[in-house]
């Protein structure tokens, strides 16, 4: 599976800061710490800046690059002028994050996903069911982006799905949706190329040890397929059922990746 890593988002309240100040310190560490961490990808968002996200944008790419190298980069906006900004400064393969159904929104990022050769999250909203709450609706989400992305010529093994994670708090029977979700997303459209993601730890939201229920989930979105998942990597326990689940469930030959994982703990 690969991991991206969460860290430098301003919706997070030392990211904000550091966007402010101007702290290259802090985003530096960010970056490094997420790398060393196992990172396969860094998401980087800049929106809650507003006036200021593509300049901001375009300072964090520059300096996360500069600490860590070629790193791919997932740009998380909604924002089309600002993605061509950030797409245009990634040094490595780049990730568009997100598109929807939303034709607003598809108009300012489809010449992008055309012109870029990028992986893709496609959020299953914005269309006919807007804010889809059942497995159905969802699917029926996923094949419109599908349909929309294959009639301008646009890669399917470029595309992960992202069933939207909602908490169970205030959503009892989430998991049980996006499972089922993923399952048949797999299922349909696999073979065409499809993949699957998703932001994990919004299930926790609201609820005390988000740790623990985030890791229980993990293992569960695994057994159902999941291919990309946007984690925590500094979370020492996370990447342990990661490593352990994919060693279970033979996604990992001959547990290399888990041995290697183990042997790194014991220095």
């Amino acid at each position: 599976m690969l991991i991206i890593g969460e860290l430098l988002n301003s919706t997070r309240k030392v990211v904000k800061e550091a966007l402010q100040a101007k702290d290259e310190a802090t985003i530096r560490r960010l970056a490094r710490e997420q790398v060393e961490a196992g990172a396969d990808i860094l998401d980087i968002n800049t929106a809650t800046s507003m006036e200021e996200e593509i300049d901001d944008l375009r300072w964090v790419i520059g300096l996360v690059h500069d600490e860590v190298g070629k790193v791919r980069l997932a740009i998380d906006t909604l924002n089309p002028k600002a993605m061509a900004a950030g797409l245009e400064l990634c040094q490595a393969r780049p990730v568009i994050n997100s598109i929807n159904n939303d034709p607003r929104l598809q108009q300012g990022l489809i010449p992008l996903v055309k012109e870029c050769d990028a992986d893709i999250i496609g959020l299953t909203m914005g269309g006919k069911t807007g804010m889809p709450k059942t497995v159905e609706e969802r699917l029926q989400e996923a094949e419109q982006l599908i349909n929309t992305l294959e009639e301008v010529g646009v890669s399917l093994h470029r595309l992960f799905i992202d069933p939207l994670v909602m908490s169970i708090g205030s959503n009892p029977d989430q998991v049980r949706v996006v499972i089922d979700t993923i399952r048949e997303i797999k299922s349909r459209y696999g073979s065409r190329g499809v993949k699957t993601t998703t932001g994990l730890s919004n299930v926790s939201f609201g609820l005390p040890s988000r740790t623990l229920l985030n890791q229980a989930f993990l293992a569960m979105l695994l057994e159902a397929g999941l291919d990309m998942a946007v984690i925590n990597p500094r979370d020492e326990g996370m990447k342990n059922i990661l490593r352990a689940s994919e060693a279970l469930l033979g996604i990992d030959a001959h547990c290399l990746q888990y041995i290697r994982h183990i042997r790194s703990k014991m220095g």
